[in-house]
């Protein structure tokens, strides 16, 4: 008897440290695309990003398995912080797929990714092997006209009440000594006001 492939999106980042804007992102996905389950994947270095991430591997890792401890559709997979280097979305999909092949994989990204795919490795091939899932917000809806001409493109709109949040900003109001607990899973502020990481 066949049955469906089992049905997982991806959302990668350096989560440094991950905010309520990727959770709130993350379960607007898993609702709306109809998901199984959602991988975060923290990168060890993205192509995308000249600077190396504040807080190392194990400690993104510790605020990430915080921050997804209790729902049982989020996961955390280390699959790109074990192989260490910099990763390419379209290399990890393989790699994905040939370990996993009963699942179906997508790629959930924010509004702003989805203009800057054409600099993405080997897009094209990538197109043809996913969908992803894209996310908007009011005020920032997806513009379709300047949508990059992908061949093969697919995506679904994400509507979310995503919260518009940088890492970077919440760890310089961290270092300014400023509250940011409304903009951190409870969890995660925790661990990151015991162990006063992004003090410095």
């Amino acid at each position: 008897m066949s049955h469906s492939p089992k049905s997982v999106a991806i959302l990668g980042g350096s989560f440094d440290p991950v905010h309520l804007g990727h959770m709130s992102l993350a379960e607007e996905a898993y609702k709306q695309v109809g998901l199984e389950e959602v991988w975060f994947m923290p990168a060890a270095q993205s192509p995308l990003k000249k600077h190396q991430t504040f807080l190392g591997a194990k400690e993104r890792i510790e605020l990430l398995e915080a921050a997804v401890s209790e729902d049982a559709a989020f996961k955390v997979n280390r699959s790109e912080i074990d192989r260490g280097g910099i990763s390419f979305t379209v290399d990890t999909l393989k790699r994905l797929k040939a370990t996993h092949p009963e699942t179906e994989f997508s790629w959930i990204i924010g509004g702003d990714q989805l203009q800057l795919l054409e600099k993405w490795k080997d897009i094209e091939e990538l197109c043809s092997l996913m969908k992803f899932s894209v996310g908007s917000r009011p005020g920032y809806e997806i513009d379709r006209t300047k949508i990059p001409a992908i061949p093969g493109l697919r995506f679904s709109e994400v509507k979310s009440s995503m919260l518009d949040i940088a890492s970077s900003d919440i760890r310089r109001m961290i270092a300014a000594g400023e509250s940011v607990n409304h903009l951190l899973p409870t969890a995660v502020h925790e661990l990151i006001v015991a162990h006063k990481y992004y003090r410095d």
